[in-house]
Order: structure tokens, then C-alpha cells, then sequence
């Protein structure tokens, strides 16, 4: 789960928010820009955020200013086992998507301080056609503070259609340093995280 986790986290900085503003059509050229701060907590404990089924969770937020995104997998574990410690001690209950747009952000002075994002979010089953949430106003208080020296990496995507010549190109640059944290998702400890700012830019030509 965890090693999942990372991976959905490495794409979703790669590729920020702001990619999902690209037009599907436009005039010649359009382009896209965005920029902002994120940061990112992995949560990890027995027991599980809302109430939902299963006695142990891991999960990941993702928080954009006042909204946070981001996943929670409960597990069935035998007594003193934790999910993927040892084949067949623990047993998923469920695999749910985090969400709200009611975060309070707390945010200290300086390139070392510490910032605090905390709120009521609701959980969604990703395998129920269900309309409502599993879970609602389920509480957090997350702390992060970087503590680490930033990395800086880049992405780039382009794209050409040889028969009409319509493309498009977009780069991405993000800066993260990684995080102490303190807090937890309803009983569930944050254990790790990191923080950071992200630049993006995309064009799209449509002939």
C-alpha cells in the first residue's frame, strides 16, 4: 500500500492540478499556467478514520491550499500485525477517496516554518455506485515542517498530430523538501510528509 501510495504521489506532483485546466479545444495557440504550494502526509495506525470497517488503516492526503485530496485503505489485521508485514495477516476492508475544499491553513513566517492544515473531510468508497460519502466530516489537524534540503525536478509531455497538426506541450517544475509532521486523520498518526511549490505551463495548437 505504501509503496503504491509513493508511486500515485511521485504522478500527482509530476503533473499538478493545474494540468486538468488544459482546454479541449481552443484558438491558435492557448496556453495554461498555474503555480502554488502543496503538501503531502502519509497516515498509518490501527483503528480507522469515520468509523469505516476494518481495525487498521494507511492512507495519503494531498493538500492544495484550503482543499485536500488523497486516499485511506482499511485492513482486517490479526492481533499485533500490520498491513503487508507477513502474507495473509491482514485482509483489505475497504479503499476509500479523500476530499473537501474546507481546509483551515495555519502557515508560520520564514522557509522553516511550520504549517498546519486542519478541517472536517468525507470519505467515498471507490467501489460503491453509491451517491453519498462513507464517512463525513471526518477531523484532521496535520502539522508539517520541512526539515530536509529541496529537490528540484521537472517534467515535460508534448504531443503532435501528423494529420492535422493540432499539439500541445506542457512542463511542469516542483521543489519539495521533506517534512516532520505531527497530527492525525481521526485516531490515524501522520508519519511522515514533505512540502513544496510547483510551476506549471501548458500550450495546445488546434488548427
Amino acid at each position: 500500500m505504501r509503496a503504491a501510495l509513493r508511486t500515485a504521489a511521485v504522478l500527482a506532483l509530476a503533473v499538478p492540478l493545474g494540468a486538468s485546466a488544459l482546454p479541449a479545444s481552443a484558438a491558435t495557440p492557448s496556453h495554461v499556467r498555474d503555480r502554488g504550494a502543496f503538501a503531502e502526509t502519509y497516515l498509518s495506525g490501527e483503528g480507522t478514520p469515520g468509523g469505516l470497517p476494518g481495525n487498521y488503516s494507511l492512507g495519503q492526503l494531498t493538500f492544495y491550499g484550503s482543499l485536500v485530496e488523497g486516499v485511506v485503505e482499511t485492513f482486517n489485521c490479526e492481533e499485533g500485525q500490520t498491513p503487508y508485514a507477513e502474507e495473509g495477516a491482514c485482509q483489505s476492508a475497504g479503499y476509500y477517496n479523500a476530499f473537501t475544499e474546507g481546509v483551515t491553513v495555519v502557515a508560520g513566517k520564514g522557509k522553516k516554518s511550520s504549517t498546519t492544515f486542519s478541517g472536517r473531510l468525507d470519505l467515498y468508497d471507490d467501489e460503491s455506485e453509491a451517491d453519498g460519502p462513507a464517512a463525513t466530516d471526518v477531523p484532521f489537524s496535520i502539522t508539517l515542517t520541512p526539515a530536509g534540503r529541496p529537490s528540484r525536478s521537472r517534467f515535460t509531455e508534448s504531443f503532435r498530430d501528423p494529420a492535422s497538426g493540432d499539439s500541445y506541450r506542457f512542463r511542469s517544475t516542483t521543489v519539495v523538501s521533506i517534512a516532520r509532521v505531527h497530527g492525525e486523520l481521526d485516531g490515524i498518526d501522520a508519519t511522515e510528509g514533505l512540502v513544496g511549490r510547483y510551476s506549471f505551463h501548458g500550450i495546445e495548437r488546434v488548427s
